[in-house]
């Protein structure tokens, strides 16, 4: 005959064994056949709860510790029921219960962490696993999850010691390196910077650090570390802090990745960038057409960066199609005069925008080019003004007073999305430079209307030997779409400068005519016409201004 302890044992080889059904029949049959005997209610309680039936398992357990109310691992065990029940609070109860039964039992001390935690008491939970890690040093979980706990806290300093513990303990683990990976981007302080901030913001060792552990990570396969590896370029070059040599290291990651995930198109605008740095403008077209070639439409449409390099042009097919079948968007427009400038030869500073704008920022900035900018004539151009805006630019007194010229012009933007609709604003203005060039007016100086004047570019122009064009540059390598920055463009009235001139403004018409019009299309256009350029001959004479030392203008904060 078996006897209650055989037959336990029998039930616990078939529990640890996963014949679970068998098991639960034995625990049972011993529970009818002997009811005081806790560990049956206890491990059919736990079978329960690996089964997933978590209000069994704390029925049967807590039968358990009616029984015997002295065994940590009922009370442990019953804590981790609770908590799969949503019942925390009570889960850690218990396994504080267990621990004061058996305080030099490490198991407890890891189940209540996970109570703490979902409690949201991190602290608490961090001091647990603390305590674990005391009695099981370099426990390879504890060591995780306490990591992981510190981590959720924004506690990132004592989070990365934990996980390099973990790093010299197990070397190249992915999982690790993408950890501190995480650390060292958020002590960089990149992703909390702005374009404003980020150069005496961002610590560049440590997102250095961040970019070559997620680089380790991502070549062991962890999936998480690769997005992170090219958004986290991606975003550096966006702020301007990314440096050639780790661009180029990246870039080389890129190219693999592209070979078994072509519709990568973060990876394929990193390899892009890269080769922009190099002065390798067309190049980056090529290879960015190579593989955005299969996207469909509206997948390109959704993704920021794919958008941005559709948008760059290089090749020299595409620049003789813009003189041999010109766009027709810009001279289709319906666009009025009622004020010219003057043709005496005085420098003409031009603002373009829509009514919005204008009525935003257009009073101050009269007020600065007047006071800054004496040797200027003043050009406004308005697309959609209101009657109210027409109005009070007509009539010189209601402008603030003096010579004002003034262009207007009725564009139907309405089935466009707000990015393509402001593009089509900024853009507007180079038509009328080319106009007003035409015309033998100039030279033309395009601003932004949300600026201030900070001295008169039209009195600086006297020293500028030879020139055609004068731009503010970028110097940070940000792109070929941020690499001359529209708020400040400098036409002369000089061959070149209407040649170069002529193609920027087919470039962004064609760029509508077709649909294909986006946020940065009027910094491209130049950028990449100078680019053509330079390679085919014919390049305007530039004076270049660093946007980041830049003497005429202060931008306001939008």
């Amino acid at each position: 005959m078996t006897t209650v302890s055989e037959a336990l044992r029998i039930a616990v080889g078939l529990h640890q064994g996963g014949r679970l059904a068998e098991a639960a029949d034995i625990y049972r049959k011993i529970i009818r056949a002997a009811p005081a005997v806790a560990d049956a209610w206890h491990l059919l309680g736990v079978l329960h709860h690996q089964s997933g039936d978590s209000g069994e398992a704390v029925r049967l357990i807590g039968q358990a510790i009616g029984r015997d109310g002295l065994c940590a691992a009922y009370h442990d065990n019953l804590g981790s029921a609770l908590r799969a029940g949503g019942k925390a609070g009570q889960a850690a109860g218990h396994h504080r219960a267990a621990l004061a039964i058996d305080p030099g039992w490490v198991k407890p001390f890891g189940n209540l962490a996970g109570a703490l935690t979902d409690l949201g008491d991190g602290a608490a939970a961090a001091d647990a696993l603390r305590r674990a890690l005391r009695l099981s040093p370099d426990t390879e979980a504890y060591l995780l999850r306490l990591g992981d706990c510190l981590y959720s806290q924004d506690r990132i300093g004592a989070a990365e010691e934990v996980y390099r513990r973990l790093d010299g303990l197990y070397p190249d683990r992915p999982d690790y390196l993408y950890r501190l990976g995480l650390c060292r981007l958020a002590e960089s302080r990149l992703m909390t910077s702005a374009l404003a901030t980020s150069g005496h913001l961002v610590d560049r060792k440590a997102m250095g650090e961040s970019v070559a552990a997620f680089g380790r990570a991502a070549a062991g396969g962890h999936a998480d570390a690769t997005r992170n590896l090219f958004g986290t370029a991606v975003v550096a070059l966006q702020n301007g802090v990314m440096e050639d040599g780790m661009l180029g290291r990246v870039a080389e990651a890129g190219r693999r990745r592209l070979m078994t995930e072509p519709g990568d198109s973060v990876a394929l605008s990193v390899v892009c960038y890269d080769l922009y740095r190099q002065g390798r403008l067309d190049a980056a077209r090529r290879f960015f057409r190579k593989y955005a070639r299969h996207w469909p439409a509206q997948a390109v449409a959704a993704d920021f960066e794919m958008l941005l390099w559709t948008m760059v042009r290089s090749e020299p097919a595409f620049f003789e199609r813009l003189l041999a079948d010109p766009p027709t968007l810009f001279g289709r427009a319906n666009r009025r005069m009622p004020v010219a400038p003057g043709a005496d030869g005085r420098p003409v500073l031009l603002v373009g925008c829509d009514d919005d704008y204008w009525r935003r920022f257009g009073a101050a900035f009269l007020d600065s080019a007047r006071e800054r900018a004496p040797s200027c004539a003043m050009h406004v151009h308005i697309v959609n003004p209101s009657a109210e805006t027409e109005a009070a630019l007509a009539d010189p007194a209601g402008a603030g007073g003096g010579p004002l010229s003034v262009s207007f012009e009725a564009a139907d933007l309405g089935g466009l999305p707000d990015p393509v609709r402001l593009t089509y604003y900024a853009s507007a203005r180079f038509a009328v430079t080319q106009r007003l060039l035409r015309q033998q007016v100039g030279p033309v100086i395009q601003v932004d209307v949300d600026a201030l004047l900070l001295a008169d570019p039209g009195a600086a122009m006297a020293g500028w030997p030879g020139w055609d064009v004068a731009v503010m540059q970028d110097r940070r390598g940000r792109g070929p779409t941020r690499d001359f920055l529209a708020g400040f463009l400098a036409f002369n009235r000089t061959p070149a400068a209407q040649r170069y001139l002529d193609l920027v403004v087919a470039y962004i018409a064609r760029h509508f005519d077709e649909g294909r019009a986006f946020w940065g299309l009027d910094q491209a256009a130049p950028f990449c016409t100078h680019d053509h350029l330079v390679r085919s001959g014919g390049a305007p004479t530039l004076i270049r201004f660093d946007f980041e030392a830049f003497p005429f203008l202060r931008f306001l904060e939008k």
